[in-house]
């Protein structure tokens, strides 16, 4: 056995030993997440802490090997891919094992950079990453899964998390099995929400690239404990340590999600010109940025769309907006008008080998977006 498993094990005695004061703990270890990319798709998920010694307090873990397969989160890897893991708090050490079904295990290389671990996972495989920060060390466990294998159908996954509410009502859930918290895009059919509530969440579980995850492809919302503010109170560390008022001259985050037959897909966007006011200190300011037109860009400039045929894709926005217009042209007629494509709501119908530009309205502004279709 290696230097490096020894200490992970070491690690985990540590905990137990220390299991004697988990009754007094008043608070967590950093919660941690675990992303993977691939050409059609950013996949997050949100790794299971799995013992923990964190301000004079220890849990004791059982055997990583000892977990049903259904009790530890699950990151879809072909083959084998590069996933990073990160943490709420910069990790000054990480180091990695893998256990085999068999329950034998062997030490993984990794890379500290900014905090987070840098690794090669394999389909197959229970990873157990160990990580130490300022205030103690902590445990965490995935699955990763192959494409066709358990897990990988994201179509109908769950999440059970409670609500917790700050700034002007925003909503951030923490999800209850893995303690790690996420934005949600709620659907028109979600219900009022107030901190405390247990909620049932549906969706394709893509998170965008991002802590906390942003949760764009949520299609249901039921709350199945009322709770009460509370109970949230909990999570009031949590929520000063991540939440930021967002700067009133920044322009809202945008995304189009699609689904294809390998992947539910999020794709970042970028802004190519905007007009945009805001009021600060009591006095309102009005900016604005010109771009190149559309056709004119550079196509290896902008954000493309993987898909190889008709393929309906939705926008979102971090900041509600107020409608859309969606112009297309031929990317090989550029020089030609643009034709305008029939929205229904934020979303649209997109083919290969048109360059579209999506002009949304806010209340503050109007910002252009352009991505192609390859």
């Amino acid at each position: 056995m290696s230097i490096r498993v020894r200490r992970l094990m070491q690690a985990l005695c540590a905990c137990a030993l220390a299991a004697l004061l988990a009754a007094c703990a008043k608070s967590e270890p950093p919660a941690g997440t675990v992303r993977t990319e691939t050409e059609d798709a950013v996949v997050n998920a949100a790794m299971l802490t799995h013992g923990y010694s964190w301000d004079g307090v220890a849990s004791d873990p059982v055997a990583p090997t000892e977990l049903a397969d259904s009790d530890v989160p699950d990151l879809a890897v072909s083959g084998t891919a590069e996933v990073r893991a990160s943490f709420s708090q910069p990790a000054s050490e990480v180091e990695v094992v893998r256990y085999a079904d068999d329950g034998t295990l062997e030490g993984v290389e990794c890379a500290l950079e900014d905090g987070a671990a840098t690794f090669v996972a394999e389909s197959g495989w229970r990873y157990y990453v160990g990580a130490w920060f300022e205030g103690g060390d902590a445990g965490y466990l995935f699955d990763a899964k192959g494409a066709e294998g358990e897990g990988a159908d994201m179509d109908e996954f769950v999440s059970t998390a409670m609500v917790v509410t700050f700034g002007d009502g925003e909503v951030l859930f923490v999800d209850q099995d893995t303690g790690s918290p996420y934005y949600p895009t709620l659907p028109e059919s979600a219900p009022e929400l107030t901190a405390g509530n247990i909620v049932r969440v549906t969706g394709n579980g893509i998170m965008l690239q991002s802590y906390p995850g942003q949760y764009p492809g949520i299609t249901k919302v039921e709350v199945v404990e009322e709770g009460s503010p509370a109970d949230a109170e909990k999570y009031d560390e949590l929520v000063a340590q991540i939440w930021h008022p967002k700067d009133p001259a920044e322009l809202p985050y945008a995304s189009l999600e699609y689904t294809t037959e390998l992947a539910a897909v999020s794709l970042m966007l970028q802004s190519y010109g905007y007009t945009w006011s805001y009021e600060e200190n009591g006095e309102t300011t009005a900016i604005s940025a010109d771009s190149a037109l559309p056709a004119q860009l550079a196509a290896d400039e902008l954000p493309d769309v993987s898909v190889d045929a008709p393929t309906e894709v939705t926008a979102s926005f971090d900041v509600p907006a107020t409608g859309i217009e969606v112009t297309r042209w031929s990317e090989d007629a550029l020089d030609a008008e643009g034709e305008p494509v029939e929205t229904d709501g934020l979303s649209f119908t997109v083919e290969p080998g048109y360059r579209y530009a999506l002009l949304a309205t806010f209340d503050a502004g109007a910002v252009t977006y352009v991505f192609t279709v390859r």
